[in-house]
């Protein structure tokens, strides 16, 4: 999910640098665990991309309270210049990782299957997806005012496009001045203009955060086939961007530990088996 006005900007790439692709990593080699800490898997440098060389990752990051990340899964860290991201998915996956020069916006896609040319702008039928930094003022209001149009307040403006009407937006409950959280659900073959994830034949659960005035923004999809335990990871991928990105500095234990009590409850509900 991209967050310009001019139509989803992360379809671009010719304005991005493709940092990472084609995650080395065993089949099955994820990490149960509801405390202590999960190796990380790398994204690798694709040879001959252009832009600053990525770097190293920690080989390994705490997992945080209230985040079980599901033995089916892994923890994939991407190097952008002068940070270092992470993201949930099922083991064995391949990483895509995106750094869009012209204005620092950092985006991942894990997916089963052969590296991206254009992960940005290709549809997937199976993703975790994330946007660590939109990239600009008016990118950060985007990508979150389709789904939360408090983000999108005067005296800011929106850009973004109307939602479905298909699409569930469930408000996560927040005590910190400013702070907007919602869990998405998206059923499956629907489309949601604010989620490029979605449309595919999984149905897709989403977080979307934003600190008012102005952002910072964050977002992470995910799209999974039953196959790929989508309950289990689906909570782990988006609760670990809760309690690890822009949105966790702004909580207090009491109430990031609520929200995502309240997460988990949104996903197992949207994702339970249906009849």
């Amino acid at each position: 999910m991209g967050g310009a006005s001019d139509g989803r900007r992360v379809r671009v790439l010719a304005a991005a640098v493709l940092l990472a692709a084609g995650a080395a990593v065993v089949p099955g080699a994820g990490v149960a665990s509801a405390a202590g800490s999960a190796p990380v898997r790398a994204c690798p440098v694709r040879a001959g991309a252009p832009g600053p060389p990525p770097g190293a990752v920690p080989a390994s990051v705490p997992v945080p309270d209230g985040v079980d990340v599901p033995a089916t899964a892994a923890v994939y860290g991407a190097r952008y210049p002068g940070e270092v991201h992470f993201l949930v998915a099922p083991a064995g996956w391949t990483c895509d990782a995106v750094f869009f020069a012209g204005d620092g916006g950092q985006q991942a896609y894990l997916h089963p299957g052969a590296p991206a040319a254009d992960p940005a702008g290709t549809r997937f039928d199976a993703v975790v997806q994330a946007v660590f930094v939109s990239g600009g003022a008016q990118t950060e209001i985007d990508l979150a005012c389709g789904l939360l149009p408090a983000a999108g307040a005067a005296p800011a403006t929106c850009n973004a496009p109307q939602r479905s009407p298909a699409t569930l937006v469930h408000p996560l409950p927040t005590r910190a001045p400013g702070l907007l959280l919602a869990a998405v659900g998206v059923p499956a073959n629907a489309t949601e203009p604010n989620l490029p994830a979605a449309g595919g034949p999984n149905r897709t659960v989403a977080l979307v955060t934003f600190q008012s005035p102005g952002g910072p923004a964050q977002e992470v999809s995910c799209a999974l086939p039953a196959s790929a335990s989508p309950v289990a990871t689906c909570r782990a991928a988006l609760g670990h961007l809760l309690a690890t990105g822009a949105a966790a500095g702004q909580l207090t234990r009491a109430d990031l530990a609520a929200a995502l009590a309240d997460l988990d409850a949104f996903v197992g509900g949207y994702l339970a088996p249906q009849p």
